[in-house]
């Protein structure tokens, strides 16, 4: 009897190792592919929203078909005065995030058409008002004038210490345990504005797990209504392939009007 039992216990450990494999096998793991058309932005302009950016831009996937619709700007990135380099992000279903990176030109026309504007001849009018200013302002005060770092806000101040306090947590937890680091902890944001809270996710970290395979697992709670001003808090963590749960990074999303 305890033979047929040993061999029945084989027969499922085989046939369960086996959907483990198939499983593995046709897991999703190929994020989705970001396409620039003749459409798309060649040149960058400083008045552009995020709505022209993903102009001509599509995202699609082998399994989940068009996913534009979760296309974002994460950065914009100046790498000189005449060219800026965007990363473009796109996730599918299975939370398989791709990232692209493009490089465009600075519209020269439209960087230098605020200076443009204001060099025509000035008037005695012009002329005389600057001078009576000048002299008002050497009237009001004899101090000199400091230059230097400007001074935080406090809302800067508080974004700054929050981002000190929480990435002290997740330093303080244990080897094994993945930690999971945001870009920015504290971000407010006019009404209306679309939030993609994945985007906020700056590092994953742990002992064995790959960062690439954590991220599809990323959980978050809480959401914002970016319609409705307010206060909104999301928690995100993760949890490895061993079972070990990280820390909980609190983005706190104030949405003004």
């Amino acid at each position: 009897m305890s033979k047929k039992w040993i061999a029945f216990m084989v027969v499922v450990c085989v046939g369960l190792a086996g959907a483990v494999v198939t499983f593995r096998m046709n897991a999703d793991r190929q994020g989705p592919e970001i396409n620039f058309s003749d459409t798309a932005p060649t040149t960058y302009n400083a008045d552009m929203n995020n709505a022209e950016l993903l102009t001509g831009i599509t995202a699609t996937d082998d399994r989940d078909g068009d996913v534009s619709a979760s296309l974002t700007v994460e950065s914009v990135y100046e790498v000189s005065d005449s060219e800026v380099v965007i990363t473009y992000t796109a996730k599918d279903n299975s939370n398989n995030i791709t990232k692209v990176k493009r490089q465009l030109e600075v519209d020269a026309s439209s960087k230098n058409a605020l200076n443009s504007s204001n060099l025509g001849e000035r008037t005695d009018e012009e002329e005389s008002a600057d001078s009576s200013e000048a002299d008002n302002v050497d009237a009001l005060s004899s101090e000199p004038v400091l230059s230097g770092t400007p001074t935080p806000t406090l809302e800067e101040d508080k974004a700054a210490q929050m981002k000190e306090e929480q990435e002290a947590e997740a330093a303080a937890m244990p080897a094994q345990n993945p930690k999971i680091y945001l870009t920015d902890y504290l971000v407010t944001v006019p009404v209306g504005t679309s939030v993609d809270l994945l985007s906020y996710v700056d590092n994953i970290t742990d002992d064995v797990d790959d960062p690439y395979a954590l991220w599809r697992k990323i959980q978050i709670t809480g959401e914002v209504n970016s319609a409705i001003p307010g206060t909104y808090k999301c928690t995100y963590y993760v949890i490895d392939s061993q079972n070990n749960i990280s820390n909980n990074a609190v983005l706190t999303v104030i949405v003004e009007k």
